[in-house]
């Protein structure tokens, strides 16, 4: 189900408003289940959505608008940027948040024990979960207090029964690597990211994709692992080049972090980007449009994932999986094979 902007109800919101007489803030807290709004109030919103075919329906918890937010971490810009779409989101549907980070606190990056007992005792409305996985004994405490929780770009497989909100990840690859057939690339080399993370397996798919519909052979050789690190991907594209007697044309990495890897690879190794050797990236980070030449790269959406994971999570039947589309951004380290 592909979103193309997750806060499109809100002008209906305005509109009923307006018929009811009352705030935007007023109508979003109706509907989700504010205490703060009179019986009047919401009999008046109850009586505009039934002239308009929609029945009333109580919303699925009686909670208050507090919403938390559990990243893996704030370190990077990618949770800073997923983190100001969610808050963006939340100021204009009168949500407030309780923001939590994981890194430092548990072993495996995933939310620490204690923050159970928190999330109890504030009366959490939901759970947002960027980049970070609950433990199975979470997931079950959550679902016995109704607590409802949505992903938002999972690091590890997501089970059954969570929403998960996710860039377009097959797409953005496939559509990298159709630009570099598009040039006349045919030997195109990918390098991956880290084993068993839901995004990279997605990634090289729609590069495998777009290979086979274009007819192309892959060479077992030109596919590598740079674990979503610059220093991996460097290493493994040394190996690559000083293995093939012939390097490929064109590389496809599955990250930013990864390609500037491969820049340093192809000019130990005498190649020009795009010259010798067209790159392609993946995120659109800031490193990329300052990189030397500037990076052709796949625009990860991260203000719009985030708003799309508090929407989800706080619908009436959140959609099993909601696809944020990427986008192809085109600079100068690709050129004619």
């Amino acid at each position: 189900m592909a979103v193309q902007d997750p806060l499109s109800p809100l002008p209906k919101l305005a509109s009923i408003a307006r018929e009811a007489g009352v705030s935007v803030a007023t109508v979003s807290k109706a509907l989700n289940g504010r205490a703060d709004v009179s019986a009047r109030t919401r009999q008046l919103i109850a009586e505009v959505l039934e002239r308009r075919g929609h029945s009333w329906q109580r919303p699925r918890t009686a909670r208050g608008s507090l919403v938390d937010v559990m990243l893996q971490g704030l370190g990077s810009a990618y949770a800073l940027a997923i983190l100001e779409g969610v808050e963006e989101a939340a100021w204009q549907l009168g949500v407030d948040l309780v923001v939590s980070a994981v890194v430092g606190r548990t072993k495996h990056g995933q939310p620490p024990p204690a923050w159970l007992d928190r999330l109890g005792a504030r009366d959490s409305a939901g759970v947002l979960l960027v980049r970070t996985m609950p433990t199975a004994t979470q997931r079950a405490w959550l679902a016995d207090h109704d607590i409802p929780a949505v992903v938002v770009e999972p690091r590890a497989a997501v089970p059954r029964g969570l929403p998960v909100v996710a860039a377009t990840n097959v797409a953005g690859a496939r559509a990298a690597t159709e630009h570099l057939i598009g040039l006349g690339h045919e030997r195109i080399a990918i390098v991956t990211g880290r084993p068993g993370v839901p995004c990279a397996k997605e990634r090289r798919a729609g590069y495998r994709k777009a290979m086979a519909v274009a007819g192309l052979k892959i060479d077992p050789r030109w596919e590598i692992c740079g674990y979503f690190q610059m220093d991996d991907a460097l290493q493994a594209a040394r190996a690559m080049l000083g293995e093939l007697p012939e390097p490929p044309t064109a590389v496809f990495a599955c990250s930013d972090a990864m390609a500037l890897g491969v820049y340093q690879a192809l000019g130990e190794h005498g190649l020009r980007v795009p010259g010798d050797v067209s790159v392609v990236g993946f995120d659109d980070s800031l490193a990329a449009a300052y990189a030397t030449p500037g990076l052709t790269t796949v625009r990860q959406p991260w203000p719009e994932l985030g708003a799309a994971g508090l929407a989800a999570l706080l619908a009436d039947r959140p959609p099993a999986r909601v696809e944020v589309p990427t986008a192809l951004v085109v600079r100068s380290s690709t050129a004619p094979a």
